[in-house]
């Protein structure tokens, strides 16, 4: 069973402009409509669209907890295992025109108790079952999400983060099944501003060694980089055609590399078909579907680099 882990799902509000937002003005939108976000739910939602069942992670509350869970209905293969609580789960509202804005809310605050619950759940995941972790850990809860991490790994669960850079690299103790992250979030992690390719595929050598046993990295938004013991590969995200969205471009590569995984035990091809993921995403409206996902597996190029 794949698990993902959403701490701070968001109730997706989009708007879509014909015409240009103006500061100080009243913009009209000309379609509206709601999604579940967050990124372990986009990584559960990928996988649905691949056939994959998920069960869902997470915090959600307040008024707007049922028509959250109610939005997840339509995937079949998703199955929610929120945590209730007493905050409201947060509005973002995304307005689309000729560029995007995005308003996030903070989120509500988690308790003690809230945690607790949670980690309860995680604890009930065994060898064979995979935990993704995606998306902000707030830093009030990283002790409890350091001991949720230990205590998987410590049951043989393979560990997948996509969550705060410095946070993410503490936990490579653990020795996790696979990290992602971009070269923003690498430089955050080392301290300093990488420039060239050279110096990134040095530093996931290094979140290698520390303990990742993938490390997976987005570059400019074009291309991705995958360290692990058998090489350096790099494979094409873009393509000649401009792209649509890139949100949940890098939630779609983790999907397609586990289920590739799950099914062949092959980390350069699962990176292949993730990539492909992400390249279904990103010339999509919305996430990657199993159609359009095939459309590009075959015209994804793959390079053996180091």
């Amino acid at each position: 069973m794949i698990c993902t882990c959403t701490l701070n799902p968001s109730l997706d509000y989009y708007m879509e402009f014909e015409n240009p937002l103006t500061d100080g003005k009243t913009n009209r939108s000309q379609l509206e409509y709601y999604e579940a976000g967050g990124k372990g739910i986009n990584v559960s939602i990928v996988l649905n669209n691949l056939g994959i069942p998920t069960r869902a992670f997470g915090f959600v509350g307040g008024f707007t907890k049922d028509f959250y869970i109610s939005l997840l209905a339509k995937y079949e293969e998703i199955r929610p295992n929120f945590t209730y609580i007493n905050g409201h789960t947060r509005i973002n509202v995304k307005c689309h025109g000729e560029q995007v804005t995005e308003l996030n809310a903070t989120g509500p605050y988690i308790t003690d108790a809230d945690m607790k619950n949670l980690m309860k759940k995680a604890d009930r995941l065994d060898d064979g079952d995979y935990l993704v972790l995606a998306g902000i850990t707030a830093e009030y809860l990283m002790d409890d999400v350091d001991e949720m991490i230990r205590n998987a790994t410590e049951n043989k669960v393979k560990v997948v983060l996509d969550t705060n850079p410095e946070f993410m690299r503490s936990l490579l103790k653990y020795k996790p099944f696979m990290i992602k992250t971009t070269v923003p979030e690498l430089s955050l992690m080392f301290n300093e501003t990488l420039t060239d390719r050279d110096m990134i595929v040095d530093r996931a050598k290094v979140l290698f060694e520390e303990g990742a046993e993938h490390v997976l990295i987005i570059l400019d938004n074009r291309h991705a980089i995958l360290v692990f013991k058998d090489g350096v590969y790099e494979c094409d995200i873009l393509h000649e055609e401009k792209a649509v969205n890139w949100v949940g471009t890098g939630d779609s590569m983790i999907a397609g590399f586990l289920m590739n995984y799950l099914r062949s035990r092959d980390s350069v091809d699962s990176f292949r078909f993730g990539a492909s993921c992400g390249s279904a995403t990103a010339y999509s409206k919305g996430l990657a579907t199993r159609e359009k996902i095939d459309s590009f597996y075959e015209n994804t190029k793959l390079e053996k680099i180091g």
